[in-house]
C-alpha cells in the first residue's frame, strides 16, 4: 500500500500531480515525466505519487486509456542518482526491503489498471 498523504480521490481530468506532469483529453490520461534537465528520474516521491495515480485509474471509467512518456527528448533516466540511489547504498536492511515494496506496488498498480498503457520512449 502506498505511503502517500494524498491519494488520488478526484476525478483524473481535475488533479493536478506534484511529481510529474498530467494531461487528460478525449479519455486519454498522459502522463510525462518532468525533470528532463536530469533524464526524467524517479525519486521516491514520484513512485508513490504514480502508484497512487494509477490505482485512481481503476475508480475513473471517464480514463480509457494512460501514456507515459518523458519531457525533453528522454524516457527516463531510472532512480535518481542523488534522491535514491545514494540513500538506498546507505540502508539497512529494512529499508531496502521497504523500498522494493514501494517499487513493486507502484508495478502493482499499473497490472491492475484497467486501462491499457502505452509507453512512449524517446531517448534513455
Amino acid at each position: 500500500m502506498s505511503q502517500s498523504a494524498n491519494p488520488v480521490t478526484i476525478p483524473l481530468a481535475q488533479y493536478t500531480p506534484r511529481h510529474f506532469l498530467l494531461n487528460v483529453d478525449a479519455g486519454v490520461a498522459t502522463v510525462t515525466l518532468n525533470r528532463p534537465e536530469r533524464k526524467n528520474p524517479l525519486t521516491f516521491e514520484s513512485y508513490r505519487e504514480l502508484t497512487d495515480f494509477f490505482r485512481a485509474c481503476a475508480f475513473d471509467d471517464d480514463v480509457k486509456a494512460v501514456v507515459v512518456s518523458g519531457a525533453g527528448g528522454n524516457f527516463s533516466s531510472g532512480g535518481d542518482v542523488f534522491e535514491i540511489i545514494g540513500p538506498l547504498v546507505k540502508m539497512d536492511t529494512k529499508g531496502l526491503t521497504a523500498f522494493t515494496r514501494m517499487t513493486g506496488d507502484l508495478v502493482k498498480a499499473m497490472r491492475a489498471s484497467p486501462q491499457p498503457i502505452i509507453s512512449a520512449v524517446e531517448g534513455i
